[in-house]
C-alpha cells in the first residue's frame, strides 16, 4: 500500500506545481533587442515590424488572465503615435490604464506631453 501511496502523492505534488503563464510575449524580446543593439533611430521598416510584433502581442493576448502584458498597450501606442496614427495610438493608451488601473496618472502625463 505504501509503494503505490507515495508515487501518487509525489505525483500530485509535482501536477500542483505546474506554473501557469500570466502573459504572452511572442517575440517580443528578439525585435526590442534587435532595435536596441542597432543604431537605435527608428527607420521605417524597423517601426513597422516592431508595429506588428506588438500588434500581435496587443490583439492576441494568452495566458492565464487573457491581456496584454503590463506597458504592451502603451509601448504599441506610442508606436502608433510616432507613425503618426494619433487617433489609434490614443485609444490604446486607453486600454492601458482600463486594464492597468494603476497606470493611468502615468499614461495621462505621457499623452499630454506627446500632445494626444
Amino acid at each position: 500500500m505504501r509503494k503505490v501511496i507515495i508515487p501518487v502523492f509525489a505525483l500530485c505534488m509535482c501536477l500542483c506545481s505546474c506554473q501557469k503563464v500570466l502573459y504572452t510575449h511572442y517575440n517580443y524580446d528578439e525585435v526590442v533587442y534587435s532595435f536596441a543593439k542597432g543604431n537605435k533611430t527608428f527607420e521605417a521598416k524597423d517601426l513597422k515590424k516592431m508595429i506588428k510584433s506588438y500588434e500581435r502581442i496587443v490583439e492576441e493576448p494568452k495566458g492565464e488572465n487573457a491581456v496584454p502584458p503590463p506597458g504592451a498597450c502603451a509601448d504599441y501606442a506610442y508606436l502608433l503615435y510616432l507613425q503618426g496614427d494619433k487617433d489609434k495610438a490614443k485609444q490604446y493608451f486607453q486600454k492601458e490604464y482600463i486594464t492597468y488601473p494603476e497606470s493611468k496618472t502615468y499614461i495621462e502625463k505621457l499623452m499630454q506631453k506627446i500632445g494626444l
